[in-house]
C-alpha cells in the first residue's frame, strides 16, 4: 500500500456537560492511504460528522479530544496554533459538508465566495483569483461559468450548489478531502454526476478521500476500502469487495442486508400488475393540470401539465422523478391542499374535482396523505396521543373510549410502543416520526393513502423497515396508495405499477416489470442508470 497521509491513532472524543464528561468517539483507529478513497458508513448518532469535524478542529465548545492523535503526513496535528491550523484547514485538508445551499453565504455571490477561500490560502492577485475560480467552477461541470460566479446561492440548483462546494473545498489544492454525506438530499441522477465529478477530479489531481455516508451503495461504487462506525467506534474496516462478499461483525451484516433485503418481488407485483379494465378503481385521474405564475413576472410554470393514471383496489402506483417533476404536486392536488387548473378526478366512483372543501371534508377519511417531512407537519406542542388521536376527532363520530381504543390498534398496526404514547415528536428518531405520520393517515381506516418520499434521508436500516412496514400494512389491510419517490430500490419492493414524470407529465407508464426490465424512455433508461446498488460495480482497490 502507499504511505498513510492521515492517521487517527485511538482517537476518543466527548463533551462536557456540568463537569461530567460523556464520549462520542472511543479509540478511533484508522489510516488513510495517499489516492485512496476510504468509505465511512454508519447510522445517525454513530459519530461520522463528529469524526470530520474533529480531524478539522471543528468541535463545538464544550467538544474535547480526551486521548489519541490525529497526524497528518506523520506529524501530529493536535497541538497546532490556531495560524498553523488554518493552514491545515482548508489548505491541505477540506470538509465538504451537506446542504449545500446552507453553506453557502447567502448574500455574497458564488465567485466572490471562492475567492475569498483561494486567497486565504494563497498569494494571488484579485484578477487571477477570479480566473481560477471561473475555471475551476468549469472543471467540477457548471456550464456558464462566467454568469454563474455572478449568482446568488439562491440562483443555484441543489445539484449545482453543491458542484460549488466542491469547487470551493478543491481550489486550494488540498492533499485530502472530507465529504460529509456530501450528496444527501440529491436526485439520484444528480448524485451520481456529483459524485462521479468529484471522485473523478480527486483521482485526477491526487487526492485522499474520506466519503462518509449511509449509504452503502456509494461506497460499493466509488470506495476503495470501508469503514463500519457504530456507537462512536469502528466495528469493522476491510477492501469493500471483501466487506460485500463477507462482513465479519454482526452489524455489518445487518447493515448489508437492510441495504439489499428490499429487492424486487417479482410473485408479489405480478399477481396485482392491472390488467388495464380499471373497472375495479379506487382513483381515476384525466388530464390534470396545475400551473403558479413565477413571482415578480407573467411567467407560467406547468408544475403538472395533462396527467393521467388510474390505481386499482388494493394496488400501489409508484410515482417516480426527479425533484420538481410535479410528484408531490399531484398529491397535494389530491387531498385538495392545492386546488387543480383542470382536468377530473374520480374517486371511488364519484367525481370530486370541484367539491367544495365542505362538501370534500368528509371525504378526507377515505383519501389520507403521508408527508415527505413529518417533524414539519406534527404539532411540536402536541403529545404523540393526541397528533394520532386528532383525525378521529375531527372526521369519526367517535368516543372517547373508542378513540383511545383506535390509537393503541393504529400503534401496535405501525410498531410503536403504547410507551411512547406521552411523547413529543421532537423526542422521537427519525423513523418514529415517520411511524407517527404512517399512524395518522391510517387513524381513520383510509382507502387511499398517499405516501410522499416516506424513505427519504432516513438510515439504512430504518428505511428497510419503513419499506417492510407498509408492503405489510397493504398485505393486512388491503391499502390502494400512490408511492410518491425517487428511491427506485423500494419501487422495487412495493410498487405493482410504475409512472415515470418529468417536467409536470408523465413521459412512461406500465407494471413495475415492464418499466424496470425494459424501459423505452430514454429518461427513464436515465433514471435506472443512475441507481447505486450494493452488488453492481466495486472501483478498483488502490495499487
Amino acid at each position: 500500500m502507499p504511505s498513510p497521509i492521515l492517521e487517527l491513532d485511538q482517537l476518543t472524543v466527548g463533551f462536557e456537560n456540568g463537569g461530567k464528561r460523556s464520549n462520542a468517539l472511543s479509540s478511533v483507529d484508522f489510516k488513510l492511504f495517499e489516492h485512496e478513497v476510504l468509505g465511512i458508513v454508519g447510522e445517525t448518532g454513530s459519530g461520522k460528522s463528529l469524526l470530520a469535524r474533529a480531524i478539522m478542529n471543528l468541535l463545538p465548545s464544550n467538544g474535547h479530544i480526551f486521548h489519541g492523535d490525529i497526524r497528518f503526513r506523520g506529524k501530529s496535528i493536535l497541538n497546532l496554533r490556531p495560524k498553523e491550523y488554518r493552514a491545515i484547514r482548508g489548505g491541505a485538508i477540506s470538509l465538504i459538508g451537506t446542504n449545500a445551499k446552507a453553506l453557502l453565504d447567502p448574500v455574497e455571490r458564488i465567485g466572490s465566495q471562492i475567492m475569498r477561500v483561494l486567497k486565504s490560502h494563497r498569494n494571488v492577485s484579485g484578477q487571477d483569483a477570479k480566473r481560477d475560480a471561473i475555471e475551476l467552477l468549469k472543471k467540477v461541470g457548471i456550464r456558464d461559468a462566467e454568469d454563474r460566479a455572478e449568482a446568488y446561492p439562491h440562483q443555484l440548483s441543489g445539484g449545482m450548489a453543491q458542484r460549488v462546494v466542491i469547487a470551493m473545498a478543491l481550489i486550494a489544492q488540498p492533499q485530502v478531502l472530507l465529504a460529509d454525506d456530501a450528496t444527501l438530499g440529491l436526485d439520484a441522477t444528480v448524485q451520481v454526476q456529483v459524485l462521479d465529478m468529484m471522485v473523478d477530479r480527486c483521482r485526477k489531481l491526487g487526492l485522499s478521500v474520506v466519503l462518509i455516508t449511509h449509504d452503502l451503495g456509494i461506497v460499493a461504487h466509488y470506495c476503495d476500502r470501508i469503514a463500519i462506525m457504530r456507537s462512536g467506534k469502528i466495528v469493522e474496516l476491510k477492501q469493500v469487495r471483501e466487506f460485500l462478499a463477507a462482513p465479519e461483525d454482526q452489524y455489518s451484516q445487518a447493515l448489508l442486508k437492510a441495504a439489499t433485503g428490499n429487492i424486487e418481488q417479482s410473485d408479489r407485483t405480478e399477481s396485482k400488475e392491472s390488467n388495464g379494465s380499471h373497472e375495479h378503481a379506487i382513483l381515476e385521474v384525466s388530464h390534470l393540470e396545475k400551473f403558479f405564475h413565477s413571482i415578480g413576472s407573467q411567467q407560467v410554470v406547468r408544475a403538472v401539465d395533462d396527467v393521467s393514471f388510474t390505481i386499482d383496489r388494493g394496488e400501489t402506483m409508484a410515482l417516480v422523478g426527479e425533484s420538481g417533476s410535479g410528484k408531490t404536486t399531484i398529491g397535494q392536488c389530491l387531498v385538495r391542499l392545492l386546488t387543480a387548473n383542470s382536468g377530473k378526478i374520480v374517486f371511488d366512483g364519484q367525481e370530486i374535482t370541484h367539491w367544495s372543501e365542505n362538501r370534500f371534508r368528509p371525504l378526507r377519511k377515505k383519501i389520507q396523505m403521508v408527508f415527505q417531512e413529518p417533524y414539519v407537519a406534527l404539532n411540536p406542542q402536541w403529545r404523540v396521543y393526541d397528533l394520532v388521536a386528532e383525525p378521529l376527532r375531527l372526521l369519526q363520530a367517535m368516543s372517547r373510549d373508542d378513540v383511545k381504543k383506535r390509537v393503541s390498534e393504529v400503534l401496535e398496526l405501525v410498531k410503536l410502543p403504547e410507551a411512547l404514547l406521552t411523547a413529543f415528536p421532537s423526542e422521537l428518531t427519525a423513523g418514529e416520526q415517520k411511524r407517527l405520520g404512517i399512524a395518522r393517515a391510517l387513524a381513520t381506516n383510509p382507502d387511499l393513502v398517499i405516501f410522499d418520499e416516506p424513505t427519504t434521508a432516513l438510515d439504512i436500516r430504518v428505511r428497510s423497515q419503513i419499506i417492510q412496514l407498509i408492503s405489510e400494512l397493504q398485505s393486512q389491510t388491503g391499502l390502494s396508495a400512490l408511492y410518491i419517490t425517487h428511491d427506485l430500490n423500494s419501487v422495487r419492493s412495493l410498487a405493482h405499477r410504475v409512472a415515470v414524470m418529468r417536467w409536470g407529465r408523465i413521459v412512461e407508464t406500465g407494471s413495475m416489470t415492464e418499466v424496470f426490465r425494459n424501459p423505452q424512455e430514454e429518461y427513464t433508461q436515465m433514471l435506472l442508470a443512475a441507481e447505486l446498488p450494493v452488488h453492481r460495480k466495486v472501483t478498483i482497490n488502490v495499487d
